[in-house]
């Protein structure tokens, strides 16, 4: 697990929290980045790595197939203690918390979303799975890559769903863009193994679009220090 904190003093009430989770390679350089890009917007974010309450390998097919399964479960519960423990910080405003998940991690932060954590105000979920239920969700923003053919058909389940449940909801499908386009990660391998199917890859103007709805999202939903 690791943590990012914007520098200088907390406010009285204590800063923002995020939780930020990590796509199927793990706790790269690229998750520690974006936790970076909260802290100097005046967030603390946690990163916590879901791969390491064992091996690598199991803890990998456990997270897959529980987020495919589309039902909370051990990883997800693991997910929802950090984000508690985040919130019990003393510099963390536990009433003003989000969650924000790419691939892997989008499926979670939905799966998280109906935890009924205290406190969660916003969920941003990046071209993952769709869990069956998002009754009590709050409200999600939500971004998939249309070059995506495996998880980019996920955006228009993901809107009937959160329709369903009168969830608040922007989900935005982004035609010239492919799976993790919001990070700019190194994975050469898993973009060449993904090439034809997911076409993976950093995509600036389509992340820039989609980086600016997410803080557009939170500042409308996770309100301001009092």
């Amino acid at each position: 697990m690791a943590f990012a904190l914007p520098t200088g003093t907390p406010p009285p009430t204590g800063w923002p929290g995020v939780v930020v989770l990590h796509e199927l390679f793990g706790l790269q350089q690229e998750i520690l980045d974006v936790g970076d890009r909260f802290a100097e917007r005046g967030w603390a974010a946690v990163m916590p790595d879901y791969f390491s309450a064992g091996s690598r390998a199991g803890c990998l097919v456990k997270a897959v197939r529980e987020a495919r399964a589309g039902r909370p479960g051990p990883v997800t519960n693991g997910l929802v203690a950090a984000t508690r423990a985040l919130s019990d910080r003393p510099d963390v405003d536990a009433d003003r918390l989000a969650v924000i998940g790419f691939c892997l991690g989008g499926g979670f932060a939905l799966l998280i979303g109906t935890a009924g954590v205290d406190g969660l105000k916003a969920v941003a979920a990046n071209y993952g799975d769709v869990p069956r239920e998002l009754t009590g969700s709050p409200p999600v923003v939500a971004s998939y890559g249309g070059r995506d053919r495996i998880f980019g058909p996920n955006a228009a389940a993901l809107r009937k769903r959160l329709d369903a449940c009168s969830v608040a909801n922007d989900v935005k499908v982004y035609p010239q863009a492919g799976h993790s386009f919001m990070t700019d990660g190194s994975h050469p391998l898993a973009s060449r193994l993904t090439a034809v199917a997911m076409h993976s890859g950093y995509v600036a103007d389509a992340a820039d679009d989609a980086w600016s709805r997410v803080f557009d999202w939170l500042e409308t939903y996770v309100p301001a220090a009092e």
